[in-house]
């Protein structure tokens, strides 16, 4: 699910996800990269390749497009962390099917005292991407235990690519990188089979 984290202005983030499942059936392999460009005011630019893999997925492709997350209620509230988060991908899918897109939003807030993130809100994206033209609802929630770990769970409804559950754990082992192990879980049998799912992601350039 896009974070409502932002890279900061002048910085770039670097980040690789794998899902993979060793044994049969279903025995697969899928990377996807995401490189994103800190623009300033509560925006990123981004470029992601998705789906590829072993074996390659129809829905193998390359999105550009931007995040946006400003922060509403800073000075009030500013223990609430809340934001409103906006995208937009151009997908080319290298595997024929021409050009599509994934849109989204969601409103975050953190719960006070516990520093919970708690993350919903929409989604749609085309068939270049997903498998189908479709959308849905998304969730996702964030609970920090002391300043490196970080318990998580995110979710997309519906029959589609990215219709799954997957709960995991970050750990920062600096302050520039994470690192994510978690498990995948379909919401239906028919979007593909449970597995692994590692991430690894740094942040680094000079600030302007």
């Amino acid at each position: 699910m896009p974070s409502a984290d932002i890279t900061p202005k002048g910085k770039y983030f670097l980040m690789h996800e794998t899902q993979a499942r060793a044994w049969r059936p279903g025995r697969s392999w899928s990377g996807t990269n995401f490189f994103a460009y800190g623009a300033g005011k509560s925006t990123e630019l981004a470029i992601t390749s998705y789906s590829g893999g072993s074996p390659l997925a129809e829905t193998f492709s390359t999105g550009f497009g931007f995040k946006s997350a400003p922060q509403f209620w800073k000075r009030s509230h500013p223990e609430l962390e809340a934001k409103l988060t906006v995208g937009q991908m151009a997908i080319v899918n290298h595997r024929g099917l021409g050009f599509g897109s994934f849109s989204y939003a969601h409103g975050s807030f953190r719960i006070p005292r516990y520093h919970t993130r708690i993350s919903a809100g929409g989604w749609g994206a085309t068939r270049q991407l997903v498998g189908r033209n479709t959308g849905g609802y998304l969730l996702g929630a964030e609970h920090p235990f002391g300043k490196r770990w970080i318990l998580l769970g995110e979710w997309f409804s519906g029959r589609h690519d990215f219709g799954f559950f997957i709960p995991g754990v970050l750990f920062h082992p600096t302050k520039n990188q994470i690192v994510v192990v978690g498990w995948k879980i379909p919401t239906y049998a028919a979007n593909g089979k449970s597995g692994l799912v590692l991430e690894y992601g740094i942040t680094f350039g000079n600030r302007r």
